[in-house]
C-alpha cells in the first residue's frame, strides 16, 4: 500500500472507520478504476464511518495529496537511459495529477524536473482533466494531434484523454491497475509496453 493512502486512511480509522487497512486497500483498488482518491475516501467514510469519519475526509485528503516529500526519491529501471535518449530528439513534457506543489517536489525529487521543458499539474480536487494540457502542448509548438505521444499508466485517465483528441498512447502497465484495455477499437491505445526496456522499439521512438 502506497505510504500515503496507509496514512489517509489511518486518518479515517482513527476517527471511525469500520474497516481494516487491508480492507480499505482492496475497496481502493477496485474503485480507482473510475474514481478519485478523493472520492475514495468520502464513499468508504459515507458507506462504513460515522459523523466523525466524514469530518475526518478533509484532513485524508490533505494527507494523501500534500504527503512530505522526500529530498531525493529512485526512478524505475531504465528511465534515466529512456529520458537522456528522448530529450535529444524531442520536447519532453510531465502532465500529471494531484496538488501542484506536491507533484513538483516529486519531480524535483526525481532529479527531472531540468528533463522537461515544463510540468503541468491538473488539480485531481476538482476533477480537472488532462485534455486541455495536451491540447496546450499541440496548440503551443504547432503539431497535429496525432504527432503527439503520451505516456502514461492509468487507462482512465491520461491515455482516454490523449485519445479522445487523437493523440497517439502508449499504456505503461506498471504500478496500480488504473482499469482494463476497452475492447472498443477507437479507445485501446496504440502501444502497450510493461519496462522501459520495451519503449523505445514499441513506439518507434
Amino acid at each position: 500500500m502506497p505510504k500515503a493512502t496507509r496514512h489517509s486512511f489511518q486518518i479515517l480509522i482513527q476517527h471511525g472507520l469500520k474497516l481494516t487497512l487491508d480492507q480499505c486497500e482492496q475497496n481502493r483498488v477496485g474503485l480507482i478504476r473510475t474514481v478519485s482518491h478523493k472520492d475514495v475516501f468520502q464513499m468508504l467514510a459515507d458507506k462504513y464511518g460515522t459523523a466523525a469519519t466524514s469530518a475526518a475526509v478533509p484532513a485524508a485528503i490533505q494527507a494523501f495529496y500534500q504527503p512530505p516529500i522526500p529530498v531525493s526519491l529512485p526512478l524505475i529501471a531504465g528511465a534515466r537511459e529512456n529520458i537522456d535518449y528522448l530529450k535529444k530528439k524531442y520536447l519532453l513534457y510531465v502532465v500529471t495529477a494531484g496538488a501542484e506543489n506536491t507533484q513538483k517536489g516529486k519531480a524535483d525529487a526525481l532529479g527531472i524536473t531540468q528533463d522537461f521543458k515544463k510540468i503541468y499539474v491538473t488539480d485531481s480536487l476538482k476533477k480537472q482533466r488532462k485534455e486541455n494540457a495536451f491540447l496546450d502542448i499541440i496548440n503551443s509548438n504547432r503539431l497535429r494531434n496525432d504527432e503527439l505521444l503520451c505516456v502514461g499508466n492509468s487507462l482512465s485517465s491520461e491515455i482516454y484523454d490523449a485519445l479522445k483528441i487523437g493523440a497517439k498512447a502508449c499504456y505503461f502497465e506498471f504500478g496500480e491497475d488504473r482499469g482494463k484495455i476497452s475492447a472498443v477499437k477507437e479507445e485501446q491505445p496504440h502501444f502497450h509496453v510493461r519496462h522501459h526496456s520495451e519503449l523505445i522499439l514499441s513506439c518507434h521512438l
